[in-house]
């Protein structure tokens, strides 16, 4: 077949025509296309972590989040949480917040002072206290004078006295079908701390609330 010069150059001009259009195709889709959000560097919860032991440093970890999936007062990479107690449970995953944590802490109520989450008989009373409430936490005891009434109540010690209330958290899911009692957050020496958790554990500890 002889050689056809014009043919061969439309040939040619035609897969060029695609190739351009095919560029022109790509090129509107990468411009129609939205440019990637950007992301924030904030810590959330390694693993479950409980409001009834401090924050410790492997309990966080550090993870990109969409900028607007970002919830309000969430902590960034470089804060530090480690010694500060949570107000609640927070589940593995979960972005760590200021709210999730006693505030203010509990040094500034003066030093050698921990946030110490305590369950309170009496839901009733912890109702009738707020964040800067100052409270005495009192423990029954077994009755083992012999000058006490037998079958009358037993006594009941000071294990904290004049603390001051940090928070007051809600109870999780609601009340109904929860533990006994309530939540109230002090702040207390470590000696106090180890007092309260054993008797907040038998559900023993009650509160009066100061003047």
């Amino acid at each position: 077949m002889p050689y056809r010069p014009a043919l061969a150059v439309a040939r040619h001009r035609g897969a060029l025509g695609c190739a351009c259009a095919a560029l022109a195709l790509a090129g509107a889709l990468l411009v129609l296309r939205p440019a990637p959000e950007p992301v924030e560097q904030v810590l959330v919860a390694a693993r479950d972590l409980s409001p009834r032991s401090p924050v410790g440093a492997s309990d966080t970890a550090v993870r990109p989040i969409p900028r607007g999936a970002v919830p309000d007062g969430a902590l960034p990479a470089e804060s530090d949480p480690a010694g500060r107690s949570l107000t609640g449970p927070v589940r593995r995953g979960e972005v760590l917040t200021t709210a999730r944590f006693a505030d203010p802490p509990a040094a500034d109520y003066g030093g050698g002072l921990v946030a110490v989450p305590v369950r309170i008989a009496d839901a009733g009373a912890v109702a009738l206290v707020e964040p800067g409430s100052r409270v005495d936490l009192l423990a029954a005891v077994p009755a083992l004078d012999e000058g006490l009434v037998p079958g009358g109540p037993p006594p009941a010690q000071v294990v904290a006295e004049d603390r001051p209330v940090i928070a007051v958290p809600e109870p999780p899911g609601g009340a109904l079908g929860g533990p006994p009692g309530a939540l109230v957050v002090v702040a207390a020496t470590a000696e106090e701390a180890r007092g309260l958790a054993g008797y907040s554990q038998a559900g023993t500890v009650v509160l009066t609330i100061r003047g």
